[in-house]
């Protein structure tokens, strides 16, 4: 299962680990974007209930042969290519993982989530890689994991209030990562006064309509853009 290393829980399937019964490995990614604190604290947590865990970058392509030994280590006498079924939320980066696995492009990979249409079985080196379309389950725990998957693109954009998410992503990070927030966008003090601070970094950005009213809706957008980026600095939105 790859889950997002920002959002742990949050983008884990609470299905899966009920119904299922094979060999099974957690891949985080996008790990390179994480609070490498938090990482550790998690990594400490997964150990503590035995989970087989793999961090994962994407990008660079870090921890993938970790995972394939770990793939390898459920299997060693296996005379036959290994079938592993991937599963995860939209956008997590499953078809990243396996053109990854595999060495070359042979799915389709977009910066949306539902790219990936219907289940298909792929040939990789010593496995056969079955890759699923990304779901999400259909009730959430609560409201704060609506808005995590949400920020980090597990949701569409078309279907959100962008500027309601962006004030509760700015109102965690001023309590959890205010330097990171005072030296990506020059605020100058905590406050509780979230929308002043959009604002703030509207005008700081040149995001302005007529008569200089600020633009919420794009500034919004850019701050989203450089968190789900990792501009703002290495963030994680969540501990065990």
């Amino acid at each position: 299962e790859l889950i997002d290393a920002r959002i742990p829980k949050s983008s884990r399937n609470p299905d899966i680990s009920e119904i299922h019964s094979k060999p099974y490995v957690l891949a985080a990614a996008k790990s390179d974007l994480t609070d490498p604190v938090c990482t550790n604290i998690w990594l400490n947590y997964w150990r503590q209930n035995n989970e087989t865990i793999v961090l994962l970058d994407l990008i660079t392509g870090k921890g993938i042969n970790q995972l394939k030994a770990e793939i390898r280590k459920f299997m060693p006498t296996l005379k036959r290519p290994a079938r592993v079924l991937i599963v995860g939320i939209p956008n997590v980066g499953k078809s990243t993982l396996i053109n990854r696995l595999v060495g070359k492009g042979s799915t389709r990979v977009g910066a949306k989530p539902g790219v990936t249409r219907g289940k298909q079985w792929i040939n990789a080196r010593g496995m056969q890689l079955l890759d699923t379309p990304g779901i999400l389950w259909p009730k959430f725990e609560n409201q704060e994991t609506a808005y995590k998957l949400a920020a980090t693109a597990a949701i569409k954009d078309e279907v959100l209030d962008v500027e309601k998410l962006v004030n509760w992503l700015l109102r965690f990070l001023m309590e959890n990562y205010f330097e990171l927030l005072k030296k990506r966008y020059g605020i100058l003090a905590q406050t509780e006064d979230i929308e002043s601070v959009l604002v703030n970094i509207g005008k700081r950005r040149g995001c302005l309509q007529s008569k200089g009213i600020v633009d919420k809706w794009k500034t919004a957008q850019i701050i989203l853009k450089d968190f789900r980026s990792g501009l703002i600095g290495p963030i994680t939105l969540e501990l065990p």
